[in-house]
């Protein structure tokens, strides 16, 4: 009776020589997975004030420079909380990039001949899981905000 490969020198030594191929292709899909997809995630652009974008709230399509993030549109764009000292105005955002760090993000109130009536910027940490809440504050009353234009800047 021929005794079982493993039991042989032969064998040992091929079983070994197979383990490190498999250890070695696994180390490399581990790094070559971090370079391609979890260091882009981590590594944000930061806002250029040189070049800033902007987009209307109401038709705001996912953002390219930071991985698709999208505003959630539904039911409504913004939610508008009137507090005593004046406005706040929330976004919600799905990370479809499942980005993560800070970021600046600008918005701009406008009013309905183009004219800049007030602007906020406020840092947002964008975490890989769970909803992007961001909140901003004007110094007016709702009713400003509605008559006016929001512009969200990335």
């Amino acid at each position: 009776m021929k005794r079982p490969w493993l039991t042989t020198t032969t064998g040992q030594r091929w079983s070994i020589v197979l383990s490190v191929v498999i250890s070695a292709v696994m180390v490399i899909s581990l790094v070559s997975y971090w370079i391609l997809q979890a260091a882009p995630r981590i590594q944000i652009t930061q806002l250029d004030p040189n070049q800033i974008d902007y987009c209307q709230l109401n038709d705001c399509a996912p953002i390219d420079k930071l991985a698709g993030l999208e505003l959630v549109t539904t039911p409504e764009p913004y939610l508008i909380v009137a507090s005593e000292w004046g406005t706040n105005v929330q976004l919600r955002f799905v990370n479809h990039g499942r980005l993560e760090g800070t970021r600046e993000l600008r918005l701009l109130l406008r009013s309905d001949k183009g004219k800049i009536i007030e602007g906020m910027t406020q840092e947002v940490t964008l975490l890989p899981k769970g909803p992007v809440l961001v909140e901003f504050f004007f110094t007016g009353f709702p009713k400003e905000l509605q008559s006016g234009t929001l512009e969200l800047g990335y």
